[in-house]
């Protein structure tokens, strides 16, 4: 799609013909701000205002989505699938609609002007840090995360800072960071927060390298926008609601699919009751399943405070404490049309190391 067409898709293609031309995009843009506020005061804030005194009152995050109250039947089921579907679903459907919606406004909606300014023009390093930066506001899983990412991409922001927004939702939670205060020794808190700079670090930095790499930067591939993109013609809420039902019928029916498909083989991805060869063998195992297995927001730290109850080992423990909230299979394929594919195996290698490294430190600080 031609560069003007983009443009006016965004919203900013407004006639400035008179002072009602020049209000357009002002108002578009408070719009979306005042739809942002909204969206996360119910999807995040306001539950999490409830939330995290009674963690603090009880040290008590719930059960982990992996067993849920009880053991997990060996095996790859689709009740299983099933099971963790619906539990999955119950946890982060808020902050899906939002972050579906939000996506939508910011790619109709948003003037390309306030998204330059918020996230820099030119990207670089410090375009990433941005993106980093107000990932901190919005407090989203991966997979919730991955639509706004979609959208900022369509309306052209660079590549380090949406993908440092991707990443640094669940990695620089600091809700998750008290969660883990809460209900993990201190510690631990601390060996999430370096893993998580680290991994946004890392995804940040292969995106500035596929931004250098790349002749035309911080452009979408043609073919990624011209396939979900809405067409032009229409008014705002027109063009709105065609935004959204583009990136739902686009995003939702391959998400639903993997994390169910996911959800019936977790018992094999994450073999607690099994005999496994060692400790070593272990970490790396749950080092790759928690890279695929979507978890809501602080769901790893239920997943670490029984597995430790439960006796699990220590790098274990650690290895899912990093693995599981950064990356997950469905998050990465959510965005594939718009963060280039290098960028991508690059990251999860390095979500991956990460997790290792935590494993082999975590019995130190433990």
């Amino acid at each position: 799609m031609p560069e003007t067409d983009q443009r006016s898709a965004a919203g900013t293609a407004a006639v400035d013909d008179g002072p009602t031309g020049r209000r357009a995009p002002v108002v578009a843009g408070l719009a979306v701000v005042v739809l942002a506020l909204g969206l996360l005061s119910w999807a995040k804030y306001v539950p999490y205002s409830v939330k995290v005194p009674h963690v603090l009152d009880t040290h008590s995050v719930g059960a982990s989505i992996l067993t849920g109250d009880g053991a997990v039947e060996q095996g790859a089921s689709l009740a299983a699938g099933w099971h963790f579907t619906v539990a999955y679903l119950a946890s982060v459907w808020q902050a899906l609609v939002a972050g579906l919606v939000l996506a939508a406004a910011v790619q109709v909606l948003l003037p390309a002007t306030w998204l330059q300014c918020a996230l820099g023009s030119s990207g670089g390093t410090r375009g990433g840090i941005r993106g980093a930066l107000w990932s901190v506001l919005t407090l989203m899983c991966s997979c919730c995360a991955a639509p706004v990412a979609v959208g900022l991409r369509r309306l052209r922001a660079n590549l380090p800072a949406t993908v440092g927004f991707w990443l640094g939702n669940p990695a620089l939670n600091p809700v998750v960071l008290v969660l883990c205060l809460a209900v993990l020794p201190w510690p631990w808190a601390v060996l999430r927060l370096g893993a998580g700079l680290a991994v946004v670090s890392a995804g940040i930095v292969a995106a500035r390298w596929e931004e250098r790499r790349t002749v035309v930067i911080a452009d979408p591939p043609a073919a990624d926008v011209a396939t979900d993109a809405p067409a032009v013609i229409g008014s705002l809420p027109v063009r709105f609601a065609r935004a959204l039902a583009a990136l739902t019928t686009r995003l939702l029916p391959e998400f639903l699919v993997v994390v169910f498909v996911l959800g019936a083989f977790r018992s094999v991805l994450f073999p607690f009751d099994a005999a496994v060869p060692g400790v070593a063998v272990l970490a790396v195992s749950l080092a790759i399943a928690g890279l695929l297995l979507p978890v809501p927001t602080g769901g790893e730290v239920a997943v670490v405070a029984a597995g430790l109850a439960a006796g699990m080992p220590v790098p274990a423990a650690a290895v899912l404490l990093v693995t599981l909230p950064m990356l997950s299979l469905p998050s990465v394929l959510m965005v594939r049309s718009v963060v280039p594919r290098r960028v991508l195996e690059r990251t999860a290698g390095a979500a991956l190391g990460v997790g290792l490294l935590a494993a082999a430190v975590a019995p130190v600080l433990a």
